[in-house]
């Protein structure tokens, strides 16, 4: 498959927008007081908006003339402390491959690609979030050499 790695334009809003759907589908569907899969995960003003910022892009994977994934990466600030000077750290508030698209390679060089684009930006350090009950998620993350950080806990204080 010959894929083309680039930053998406106002054009691509509505299928990556599609994209980013599939996978708010999944976590709506584990989480639904979370997530609620009926809403746009970028609206029109938001996505015109991350296409303008410095600190933060949206890369596609096209082929052919269809986009089949899409990485949002943002550049955050990490003030100096008295054991680390300043620093950048790229985070990926989201990532997704259209179903049908999956399995070939494709999130693997999205996600070489938003490397790339955070060594260029100057980060120290590329994070993500995945959600525990997420897997397959966490493996493909693990076999391209990504660690665990942390561990986020909940309770409910609802009645």
């Amino acid at each position: 498959m010959d894929i083309i790695y680039r930053t998406a334009k106002l054009d691509d809003y509505t299928e990556v927008n599609k994209i980013l759907g599939e996978s708010l589908e999944l976590h709506a569907n584990a989480l639904p007081s979370m997530f609620d899969n009926q809403m746009a995960v970028l609206s029109p003003e938001q996505y015109q908006a991350t296409l303008y910022y410095a600190t933060i892009d949206i890369l596609v994977a096209q082929y052919r003339n269809q986009i089949i994934g899409a990485s949002v990466v943002e550049l955050k600030y990490n003030p100096p402390t008295t054991l680390a000077p300043l620093s950048y750290t790229a985070y990926i508030q989201y990532f997704g491959v259209k179903k049908g698209f999956q399995n070939y390679g494709v999130g693997k060089g999205l996600f070489s690609a938003t490397k790339q684009w955070a060594v260029q930006k100057g980060a120290n350090d590329l994070q993500l979030t995945v959600w525990a009950f997420n897997e397959k998620a966490r493996a493909f993350y693990e076999s391209l050499g990504l660690k665990n950080l942390s561990y986020l806990m909940t309770t409910s204080l609802q009645p």
